[in-house]
C-alpha cells in the first residue's frame, strides 16, 4: 500500500476484506492470481527489486525463469493476503486442518517440556500467519511482534485477525522487556528476520553476500537459553490453502563468552536455514525491496 494515505489504506483494506471474505476460496484465489500478475507488470520498482534479489538467489537461472518466479512470488503473496483476510471467519479447527507438520509440533512440545522458551524465526515466506495460528491453536502460548499501522482502525483489524487465531500481539515499538518475560515463562515468541536493516542489526552472509538483519532473535535466545527454531510454512498447492511446516532443528547456542560474536554465530545459523528454505521454494519468498542494494535488476 505504498503511496496511499492511512485513511485510504483502511478503506481499501475494508473494501477488499468485505469482498474477498464472501467469495468462494477458488474464486478468491483466481482473483489473487489476476491481481498479482497485473501487479507484477504495473509495479516497476517492485519488479526491479524482485529481479535484483533473484539474480543473487538464482544466479544460474535465465532472466525469463527469474521473471516467472518473481511473478509467482507476487501471486503467492496475494494468495497469502486472501488467507489472512479470511482468518476472522475461520475456526481453530479450520486453521489446524490447514497447517500440516504434526511431527514438528510434537518435537516442539518435547523441546519445551522443561519450561524452556522457543524463538521461532520466520521470513516473509509461504503463510507465516497460518503457521502462527496453528501453533497457538495447538495449545502453545504464542506471542508475535507486529508493526503499528498509521490508521488505528486498520491496526485494530489486523491485530484482531491475529488475536482471533489465539496469538498475543506485541507492538514492535513497545516490545522491549516483555519479549524476555514471555521466553522466561517458557512460551513461544515468533519473529520475522528478513527486513533489511541499517545500524541496528548484525551482518551475516546470505546467498554468498552480506546482509544486515535484526540481532534481536539471537540476542533474546542467548539471554534466555531458548530454543532457536528457523521455520517456514510453504503452500503445498497453488489452488488450496493447505500449508506445510518446515523446521530446522540444527541451530545451536554458542557459549564463547563474547556475546556479540555469539549473536553473529546464531544469526548466521538462522539465515543459513532460511537460505535452504528459499532455495527449495524461491517463489514463496516475498521480498519486494532490494535485499542487496548493490545488485541490478530489470
Amino acid at each position: 500500500m505504498e503511496g496511499i494515505g492511512p485513511a485510504a489504506q483502511y478503506y481499501a483494506w475494508r473494501l477488499v476484506s468485505g469482498v474477498v471474505g464472501r467469495l468462494p476460496l477458488r474464486v478468491a484465489y483466481a482473483a489473487a492470481t489476476g491481481i498479482g500478475t497485473v501487479g507484477y507488470y504495473a509495479w516497476p520498482r517492485g519488479r526491479r527489486s524482485m529481479l535484483a534479489n533473484y539474480a543473487v538467489v538464482l544466479p544460474r537461472a535465465s532472466n525469463e525463469e527469474r521473471k516467472r518466479i518473481a511473478r509467482r512470488s507476487l501471486v503467492n503473496y496475494c494468495k497469502y493476503l486472501v488467507d489472512f483476510i479470511r482468518f476472522p471467519r475461520s475456526s481453530k479447527a479450520d486453521v489446524l486442518a490447514m497447517v500440516g507438520g504434526a511431527a514438528e509440533y510434537e518435537r516442539l512440545a518435547r523441546e519445551m517440556a522443561g519450561g524452556r522458551g522457543c524463538v521461532v524465526v520466520c521470513m516473509h515466506f509461504g503463510n507465516w500467519d497460518a503457521g502462527a495460528g496453528a501453533t497457538a491453536a495447538r495449545g502453545f502460548p504464542l506471542s508475535v511482534v507486529g508493526e503499528t499501522f498509521a490508521d488505528p482502525r486498520l491496526d485494530a483489524m489486523v491485530v484482531g485477525a491475529r488475536e482471533k487465531l489465539g496469538m498475543r500481539v506485541i507492538k514492535v515499538e513497545s516490545a522491549g522487556p516483555s519479549l524476555m518475560r514471555r521466553l522466561k515463562k517458557g512460551e513461544v515468541l515468533a519473529l520475522l528476520v528478513d527486513r533489511p536493516m541499517e545500524g541496528d542489526g548484525v551482518r551475516v552472509p546470505f546467498f554468498g553476500r552480506e546482509i544486515e538483519v535484526p540481532a534481536g532473535p539471537a540476542r533474546l535466545a542467548i539471554r534466555t537459553n531458548a530454543v532457536v527454531l528457523p521455520t517456514a510454512f510453504p503452500r503445498l498447492d497453488p489452488a488450496k490453502a493447505d500449508v506445510d511446516t518446515w523446521c530446522d532443528w540444527s541451530v545451536e547456542l554458542p557459549h564463547s563468552g563474547d556475546i556479540e560474536a555469539d549473536i553473529r554465530d546464531v544469526t548466521g545459523q538462522i539465515v543459513a536455514a532460511h537460505e535452504r528454505f528459499i532455495r527449495e521454494r524461491p517463489d514463496q519468498w516475498y521480498m519486494f525491496r532490494r535485499m542487496w542494494p548493490d545488485e541490478g535488476g530489470r
